[in-house]
């Protein structure tokens, strides 16, 4: 899919976006290694509680079992590039350390850039346990 598809499936999502409060709609498609696309827009309510784009689109990827995923576009309307928030970065690296991320401009354009670029010193594993390398990629674990 090419970056220009990915974007308008971006905007599209952005348009299903629940913001009573902030009247801030953001949309994102992610990107899979398979060539499928999740798409996912700002959830608001009434108690503040709520969720951003980027991580519906990734949620619901990995809960229909996707692992691989090589670029999220991002629509924030006329606002301007709308790039991932600290929690949206930490999980997108989490999940894909070499993600590029498109963030569209406003005026029909958009940049490009990998999620270490807005997110240069991540958290991960070999924080909480120095034995384990960093690794960038959080993997499912079985228990026995």
């Amino acid at each position: 899919m090419d970056k220009a598809e990915l974007l308008t499936r971006a905007r599209a999502a952005m348009e299903m976006a629940v913001a009573p409060s902030s009247k801030f709609r953001v949309g994102a498609a992610l990107l899979c290694d398979d060539g499928s696309v999740f798409t996912g827009c700002n959830i608001e309510s009434p108690t503040y509680l709520g969720i951003c784009a980027e991580r519906v689109a990734l949620f619901k990827a990995l809960s229909e079992g996707r692992r691989s995923f090589t670029a999220i576009a991002i629509a924030g309307g006329a606002n301007g590039g709308c790039p991932p928030c600290g929690a949206c970065r930490q999980i997108l690296w989490e999940f894909a350390p070499s993600l590029e991320v498109l963030l569209e401009d406003g005026r029909g354009g958009f940049t490009q850039r990998r999620i270490t670029y807005y997110f240069p010193e991540p958290f991960d594993r070999s924080k909480i346990d120095p034995t384990r390398p960093p690794t960038g990629r959080l993997r499912d674990r079985k228990t026995s």
